[in-house]
């Protein structure tokens, strides 16, 4: 049977100021789960809390039916890799990862044993010897990432491990954070803003803002189906035009986007009323402009090598970003070009106007 990790209606609060405000989740044994938002969402407050670093105000946190509240950090066996790596620069890589199997009065043995074969998984064991001054970003986050998860851990927490790194690297590390994860099935937490990088790595993803979580889901749910504008507008590229909705018969209902025509689609439940239409700068395909359709004018493009991104500008002045992938259409279009946004109507997602939640 597994051990989901518990978090109960979590609240942390500084001054009047709620960081993370009654949060409730349940992490599977062996997932990848991130907490993904925007700087001073709440997403690190939670992990710390997670850790023992910040005490829970309110709620409860478990693991393995054992609630974790009051239970100190270096009691929980929980490893950490901080944003920072916060390796000890006076000692070498070996006892850089060795340190908290020594903490633990672990016999010299185990300890040199542990260490040579989790040094040889992150692939360092080469520079066992090596000072941390003598080695790379990308390496050094190896460094922490061995020094984690050499204690054997019930739990993975990772707070921004990448973001020090360049781009490039941010993706092989990635890479080898995710294949060393699912080699060991261990239980992580892995915070980011990163919206790419949520998306690459994670089994599910927890969207925070204000310190609630606005959606949970897998990254393909996350990313197509949206739960509020907010999603919507945070992962990805969105466009957002306001629309109404007219019902019709049944869950059927009439879509008229101003300048843009109308069609009818098909709703979960009946709706009528002002709405908000949003899709995906890659879900629209470009045509020669035509009567009743979503017309405008490309304003300004980029050469992306193997796209093409338009910024459009519709018939009410507002932009819009489409992407035209070149291996579907060799077309190079040019700044005043007139063209038509002929919408994929399986992919867009509707939202109501005043509540912003979507409409299903």
């Amino acid at each position: 049977m597994g051990n989901p990790l518990y978090i109960e209606k979590v609240i942390k609060t500084f001054g009047v100021f709620n960081a993370v405000d009654g949060i409730s989740l349940e992490i599977e044994e062996g997932e990848f789960f991130t907490l993904l938002g925007p700087s001073g969402c709440g997403k690190t407050t939670l992990l710390r809390m997670i850790a023992g670093f910040n005490s829970v105000d309110s709620g409860v946190i478990r693991y393995k039916e054992k609630v974790l509240n009051n239970i100190p950090a270096h009691r929980r066996n929980i490893g950490m890799v901080f944003q920072n790596y916060a390796i000890f620069p006076h000692m070498s890589v070996f006892n850089n990862v060795a340190y908290g199997l020594k903490a633990r009065k672990i016999p010299k043995d185990e300890i040199e044993k542990r260490v040579t074969e989790v040094l040889d998984l992150v692939q360092m064991g080469e520079y066992k010897d090596r000072q941390p001054s003598k080695l790379s970003g990308g390496q050094q986050q190896r460094i922490a990432l061995a020094r984690a998860i050499v204690i054997n851990p019930d739990i993975l927490l990772m707070d921004e491990p990448l973001s020090n790194l360049d781009a490039k690297l941010r993706i092989s590390m990635r890479e080898v954070i995710k294949k060393i994860q699912i080699n060991l099935n261990i239980t992580t937490v892995y915070v980011t803003h990163d919206q790419e990088e949520a998306l690459a790595i994670s089994d599910r993803i927890a969207v925070m803002n204000g310190g609630k979580i606005q959606q949970i889901g897998s990254p393909k749910e996350i990313y197509q189906n949206p739960g509020n504008t907010f999603v919507a507008d945070f992962i990805g590229t969105s466009t957002f035009i306001d629309c109404t909705l007219e019902s019709k018969t049944g869950k059927s209902s009439l879509l008229k986007i101003p300048d843009g025509g109308e069609v009818e689609i098909t709703l979960q439940s009946e709706y009528s009323g002002g709405a908000i239409l949003a899709f995906r700068a890659e879900e629209v395909t470009l045509g020669e402009s035509r009567p009743n359709m979503l017309n405008g004018k490309i304003v300004f493009s980029t050469f992306l090598g193997g796209a093409m991104n338009y910024e459009i500008m519709l018939g009410n002045d507002q932009v819009v970003l489409v992407t035209e992938y070149l291996k579907d259409n060799e077309v190079w279009r040019t700044s005043g070009d007139e063209v038509s946004l002929d919408l994929n109507l399986s992919r867009i997602n509707l939202f109501d106007i005043e509540t912003r939640e979507v409409l299903v």
